[in-house]
């Protein structure tokens, strides 16, 4: 039984950032497609004034750079120049992230003035969902506006705060994310500042602070690896070779079988082979002394064209997530544990422009890099003292201050999120043994922990991680939402008993 008006099915998306506004385009693309204008009354519900902002894109700092070039961020499939032409720049260009928020929001205005005149009605509803019932006919959002009964939900949660060093939450200077309440803008100009992580998240930290005119000392810190490496200026075209769709359903007998960490391994060393890359194997060996000469070396290379295994790498974008559901769980595990540093310090490498920013804050001898991060303690004082180093000789580093800058939280029972914590706990969801929720990989259905999946509740975005590995990226969440529109039409243009008779 449909729960909207006049027959229409009744779907919720909740969270409008980048994956909710994708998930809105291309389901409304979907149905008027087939022709289904008025099969769907579509709720649109966020707890903040702007729509495709979310914690990625709500920056405002102009050197809060996009991590990839304008020709790659596209929302139009068919069209892979539609920011660029929207931009009205070259497809080289790295934007900042509040341009790129903009055009978020650009495209879904035009989507739903499109919408409108073609008879699908949305409902935009400003709040925070702080739990949902499910049952066999629908679903109810609990928050702090009442909503209509729900036929189906999409879940577009997006990134949620680290869930890593909890235990200094609340203590006065420490900074839990920097880009929640006054974050890095409460830390004096000549503190002693404890950054915590060295990806790209820490490279943001940095640049905050130096826009915000900040003259003390930084030290970043990490258990491994160091500084992300460097973008080339200029995105160079690579066809694949050796990392295709071709080759993996060769070497999975048509997906029959699973694949050994070496055997992808293969396929990349194949791949980027006489591109000059730099030996995965031997960049464990960087310690912390030379990670700020190692940025040096970086932004050399890229300055003067040697960093041609990057455009090989960032092709592989599409094929990522289907090598990684093919490889087996021992596999995925061995990963995690010993490789995934470093594969994420050269495939998420920092644009030049923001690396040469980085260097600058380097020639002041304000900034340190330090590997073998072992301990953090809260002084007397109100700092901060940072163990680091080997076993065999340790060091001490006193900060003032401390920023986690450790990424986005993986572990779904202990993010900021009620709502994610209630479904767990209702068993309408299942944390992914890698990570993040556990989803059908093709439809984004929520998979609970007996294995089904639901006809009611779906969830994409960065959380699907552990199903889909690359999540942080336009690309997979991209593609993930089309297809979970394709499924969500589908569904929608069923008869509604067998709709109801196969509910979870």
């Amino acid at each position: 039984m449909f729960t909207g008006g006049t027959g229409r099915e009744r779907v919720a998306v909740v969270g409008m950032g980048a994956t909710g506004v994708m998930t809105t385009i291309h389901l409304i693309n979907e149905l008027l497609r087939r022709g289904m204008p008025e099969a769907v009354e579509l709720h649109l519900i966020e707890r903040d004034t702007r729509l495709g902002a979310g914690v990625a894109y709500g920056t405002t700092l102009p050197e809060h750079l996009l991590n990839m070039q304008a020709g790659t961020m596209s929302l139009v499939p068919e069209r892979p120049d539609h920011f660029v032409d929207w931009l009205g720049g070259c497809r080289s260009a790295y934007v900042s992230r509040s341009d790129y928020s903009h055009y978020l929001s650009h495209c879904l205005e035009d989507k739903l003035v499109e919408a409108a005149r073609a008879g699908v009605e949305v409902v935009r509803t400003r709040t925070e969902v702080a739990d949902c019932e499910v049952d066999e006919t629908h679903l109810e959002l609990v928050a702090d506006t009442t909503l209509p009964r729900f036929d189906r939900v999409v879940l577009c949660l997006g990134d949620l705060t680290s869930t890593s060093y909890q235990g200094f939450r609340g203590h006065p200077s420490y900074v839990h994310s920097p880009w929640r309440a006054a974050g890095l803008s409460s830390i004096p100009t000549g503190a002693r500042v404890g950054v915590l992580g060295t990806s790209l998240t820490a490279i943001d930290v940095l640049l905050s602070l130096r826009a915000q005119g900040h003259q003390g000392e930084i030290v970043c810190l990490a258990r491994q690896r160091g500084l992300p490496a460097v973008q080339p200026e200029v995105l160079q075209p690579h066809r694949l070779r050796h990392l295709t769709h071709d080759a993996v359903r060769a070497m999975t007998h048509d997906h029959r079988r699973k694949l050994s960490l070496r055997e992808v391994a293969g396929l990349f060393a194949r791949e980027l082979d006489g591109l000059g890359a730099v030996d995965l194997a031997t960049a464990h060996a960087h310690g912390a002394t030379d990670a700020l000469e190692l940025l040096a070396e970086d932004v050399h290379r890229a300055r003067t064209g040697q960093v041609r295994w990057y455009s090989a790498l960032d092709a592989t974008s599409e094929l990522t997530p289907t090598l990684w559901r093919h490889l087996d769980d021992e596999a995925k595990a061995e990963f995690l544990d010993k490789h995934m540093s470093v594969w994420s310090r050269f495939r998420h490498p920092m644009p030049l422009v923001n690396a040469q920013r980085v260097a600058a804050i380097a020639e002041t001898g304000r900034l340190a890099v330090l590997t073998g991060l072992r301990a953090i303690h809260a002084t007397t004082s109100g700092g901060f003292d940072v163990q680091h180093g080997s076993a065999s000789a340790p060091s001490v580093r006193t900060v003032d201050h401390l920023v986690n800058a450790t990424g986005t939280g993986a572990n779904p029972w202990l993010v900021d999120s009620p709502l994610l914590r209630s479904l767990l706990r209702r068993n309408h969801l299942s944390a992914h043994p890698f990570g993040g929720v556990d989803v059908d990989f093709d439809t984004m259905a929520a998979r609970g922990p007996d294995g089904t999946c639901s006809n009611r509740l779906f969830f994409i975005g960065p959380l699907t991680r552990g199903v889909h590995f690359y999540t942080n990226s336009i690309e997979t969440n991209l593609a993930n939402s089309v297809r979970l529109s394709a499924h969500l039409a589908d569904r929608i243009a069923e008869p509604a008993q067998l709709v109801a008779g196969g509910a979870r």
